[in-house]
Parts: structure tokens; sequence; C-alpha cells
């Protein structure tokens, strides 16, 4: 069972530009919304999106923790996992540098 969940108020974003093979540029954006109590138990989570990549669906995931400040930091170690795979294919930059400065290496 899959329950959706809402990606409240924003805290934290950052916007990567897509470069296609054709050279049209778009934008990728990661936000990072407020860490929530589970309503259903104990633990935190805190809802996080991306939205604009073509291999990425635009839905809101929750990233699960014992409290909040663990549900943020999975969260945030969530987006170079998803984003490795796909930035060497798809031209993914921030600043205009490869290096996405997500934490994770080559992210």
């Amino acid at each position: 069972m899959s329950a959706e969940y809402e990606l409240g108020q924003v805290i934290a974003s950052r916007e990567l530009v897509l470069t296609a093979p054709d050279g049209t540029q778009s934008p990728v954006l990661l936000e990072v919304g407020l860490p929530c109590r589970d309503p259903e138990g104990p633990d935190w989570y805190c809802p996080c999106r991306i939205t604009g990549h073509p291999g990425v669906g635009d839905r809101v995931t929750a990233i699960f923790g014992v409290d909040s400040l663990q549900a943020l930091q999975l969260a945030l170690t969530r987006f170079p996992g998803e984003l490795s795979g796909l930035n060497d294919a798809a031209g993914l930059t921030f600043l205009g540098g490869r290096d996405l400065m997500l934490g994770g290496e080559g992210s």
C-alpha cells in the first residue's frame, strides 16, 4: 500500500539545468519540504520532489527517520543517488558545471 504525500512548505530547493542532446535546455527543480511527524507512527518523514527531469517522475517522495533531523538528512542524500545515473547521460549542470554540489561523489 503506497500513501501519497504533499510537499507542503518548501524549506530548501535547487535548480539544475538539463541540456538535451539537441542543445535545448530546461530547468530541473529539487525541493525539500518541512519534516513532519508520521500520523501513523512515532517516526518523522521529510517530503521531497524532483520535477522537470524526464527520467524521474514528478511525485512527492517521503523519506522517513526516527526524528526530524534524520528524516531531513536522509532526504538530502536521496538526490545524489537518484540523479547519479541520469547525470552522465542527460547533461545536468549546476551553476554551469557538472558538479551538482549535492554532497555525493560525482554528484
